[in-house]
């Protein structure tokens, strides 16, 4: 539901319930991340999407018995089910749907935490007492805020909130939780980080492809230029900042972790080195340079001479980018963003007709 949070909340803010089929288990190949979810606002309008095609009208009719007032259900859509002939995923796997209404103050402080650009937790409850299926569980901002499980419930199974609210705030990553107690309680949460930081050295024709393309997405780009006719914001519209600096200093101040990206376009053969060193050194996932062979052995031989160490420089993308064969500054800055995918992924990079078995695994965001 998180990344549809823009569109939500105006809904949910004007009191609105909202009927929601959410993707919360997937057998073989599913075409969407887990957590995927179709909104049915109270006048029809269609939100989202729970499986890229497949199973959308199955879902908009269960969201739709929500909103005449059905109960909340956990449906399988796929091969093996009586309705695959209407239902099946042409993909050819298997999912599991929660249907489920939304509304109350905990999911909007959720939600807007998350278009803050901070972390957000929310659970659904999958299995357990019936009363409680559909129930929400809040790990963050609206923890304790109206609309969450009710309380009564949780303690016919010899739970209280606190201690569900435990296990969602210790999960890692969206996917299920299962909670002891005597009876059975699953929980399907979604995580809801800050979106990762693509950081971008050079503003330039290639810099204002490349950030569209990451910003597309779902990074939250930042572009450096140490020149001020080429560092401003109308050269990379995209770009949620463009700063004027050495790019070294501006790399050391930026808040990265392993799910980011630098990309250096820039030419400079004093400050690259300096900016690479930088982040080398840091915990993005992804750190790679423009340039020909002959530039990036040259920026080797300046990063040793900096100290930089053989198994930093080992993490260098340079030349940056995969071999697609185009070479304009669109077709470059694809060729860089799925090199960037590629390691974060950690997928194979081969082309889908040369592989067999499932296209799409089930994904974790």
């Amino acid at each position: 539901m998180l990344e549809l949070t823009d569109r939500l909340l105006p809904l949910l803010r004007r009191g609105e319930r909202v009927a929601v089929a959410t993707a919360i288990d997937v057998i073989g190949s599913s075409p969407q991340a887990l957590g995927s979810s179709m909104v049915v606002a109270p006048d029809g309008t269609v939100i989202g999407s729970v499986s890229g095609g497949c199973v959308e009208a199955a879902a908009l009719e269960g969201c739709r018995r929500l909103l005449d007032g059905g109960s909340p259900s956990a449906e399988r859509f796929g091969f093996g089910d009586a309705e695959a002939a209407l239902a099946g995923l042409a993909c050819g796997g298997e999912l599991d749907v929660l249907l489920h209404m939304l509304d109350g103050a905990c999911v909007v402080a959720e939600l807007e935490a998350s278009a803050a650009g901070g972390t957000a937790l929310l659970a659904l409850v999958t299995a357990g007492p019936v009363e409680l299926i559909g129930a929400m569980v809040a790990g963050g901002a609206g923890a304790g805020l109206p609309g969450e499980a009710d309380e009564h419930a949780l303690r016919a199974l010899g739970l209280d909130l606190g201690a569900v609210r435990r296990a969602v705030v210790a999960a890692s990553r969206t996917g299920m939780v299962e909670v002891e107690c005597e009876g059975v309680l699953r929980l399907f949460v979604e995580v809801g980080r800050a979106q990762p930081v693509f950081a971008i050295v050079g503003a330039t024709d290639l810099g204002r492809e490349l950030a569209a393309a990451a910003a597309a997405i779902g990074y939250r780009v930042v572009v450096c230029d140490p020149r001020p006719v080429f560092g401003t914001a109308a050269r990379v519209p995209a770009a949620e900042s463009v700063t004027v600096d050495a790019p070294h200093r501006w790399l050391a101040g930026l808040p990265l972790d392993e799910r980011c990206a630098v990309a250096l376009l820039t030419h400079d053969e004093d400050l690259d080195p300096l900016a690479l060193a930088v982040a080398l050194d840091g915990p993005a996932g992804f750190v790679g340079a423009l340039g020909s062979r002959s530039t990036a052995a040259r920026r080797t031989d300046r990063l040793r001479a900096l100290g930089v160490t053989e198994g930093r420089i080992g993490r260098l993308r340079s030349p940056m980018g995969l071999d697609l064969g185009g070479s304009s500054a669109a077709e470059t800055a694809l060729s860089i963003l799925a090199e960037v995918l590629l390691v974060r992924t950690r997928a194979t990079g081969a082309p889908l007709v040369d592989r067999s078995g499932p296209i799409h695994a089930a994904r974790i965001p």
